[in-house]
């Protein structure tokens, strides 16, 4: 009988229990020897051969990885895969040492496979500390980043309720992750990653693809498609989930997008009271859909879809909803932008 042959393999896991092995493991008896197969487990002990079993020992990430930037940041981007295995999302497009404008350098950058969702990830070889905890702060507030990834030796109580409030709020992804190195020889090591903190959301799914997520994959062609009519999104306090804004040109007036209720609607919001009354007094006479609102709680003007927008639908209807919403950006844009020009700078004085 051939050691290597599957199907004498099997033939022996059937005859005498267990699973498929290789025949030389099983230490199989010659052919005069073999008991005949019966239905219960033979008597005879079949001689197995004893595993060489190693035991893991904990050592410092420093002994790995002497330098953070220099040996741990190429090591993970070389193995993202290890990592997007613990979290169950498939990560793509990873670059080292990337900058981003209002945020700064960040160690490694990537992109959820599925969504197209930006994803930020932040490394540091000790316990987590308020200076990285800052920075993914920053992160979070200034970039379009939908999931956040930070990954350190163990995190505090104080850091991990920060990324349990960030979660919360359901605008971003974050994820803490303790990173482990063992000792099996002299010279093989042995890396693992355990999840600390993860969004609410992410434990009742087989795929990462959460709401923020969703809205990132939906909003990306629309933020390529303004940016390219000359309409850049808001980096530091802009919308995120499913909200974003965008620039005007004044610090006190920005147009944003959103679903409440499930409906597509893009707004002019002005942060002044005396702006937005300066501009009703122009109202008569603009070119508007019929069913632009003119908001009397607060200082907006609005405009909403007659229907609504299943995220989770098909990107047939997601191409149809961003097409209606760039094109009625674009007509705020053509109808307002001339007199909020005027208005702003005579109010700031210019």
């Amino acid at each position: 009988m051939d050691p290597d042959d599957p199907v004498a393999q099997a033939w022996v896991a059937y005859t005498y229990g267990g699973d498929p092995q290789p025949l030389i493991d099983l230490g199989i008896l010659p052919a005069n020897e073999r008991e005949t197969p019966t239905h219960s487990r033979p008597t005879r002990i079949l001689r197995m051969s004893t595993p060489d079993v190693h035991s893991l020992d904990p050592i410092s990430l420093r002994k790995v990885w002497p330098h953070e930037a220099h040996d741990f940041t190429p090591w993970l981007a070389k193995h993202i895969d290890r990592l997007g295995a613990t979290l169950n999302l498939r990560l793509e497009q990873v670059e080292r040492e990337v900058h981003l404008p209002g945020a700064g350098r960040v160690d490694l950058t990537a992109k959820q496979a599925e969504t197209g969702a930006r994803v930020v990830i932040e490394n540091q070889l000790e316990l987590s500390d308020d200076s990285h905890c800052l920075g993914l702060l920053g992160y979070a507030a200034n970039t379009e980043a939908s999931i956040l990834i930070w990954i350190a030796q163990d995190f505090t109580s104080y850091h991990k309720s920060i990324l349990e409030w960030l979660n919360a709020a359901d605008t971003i992804d974050v994820y803490a992750v303790a990173v482990r190195a063992y000792r099996v020889r002299d010279d093989i090591f042995v890396a693992d990653f355990r999840t600390v903190v993860e969004p609410t959301s992410a434990s009742s799914r087989t795929t990462k693809r959460t709401t923020s997520t969703l809205y990132a994959g939906f909003y990306g062609p629309l933020v390529d498609r303004l940016r390219r009519e000359g309409i850049r999104p808001v980096g530091r306090g802009g919308y995120r989930g499913q909200y974003r804004s965008f620039q005007t040109g004044h610090s006190n007036a920005i147009y944003s997008t959103g679903f409440p209720d499930g409906r597509p609607t893009v707004y002019l919001e002005l942060k002044e009271e005396a702006s937005y009354t300066a501009l009703v007094r122009h109202k008569e006479g603009l070119d508007l859909a019929e069913n632009t609102v003119w908001r009397e709680d607060k200082p907006w003007i609005e405009l909403e879809r007659d229907s609504s927008f299943d995220l989770y639908g098909s990107e047939e209807d997601a191409d149809a909803v961003r097409q209606w919403l760039g094109d009625n950006i674009l007509r705020f844009r053509e109808v307002f932008q001339p007199l909020l020009d005027q208005i702003l700078l005579v109010e700031n004085g210019q």
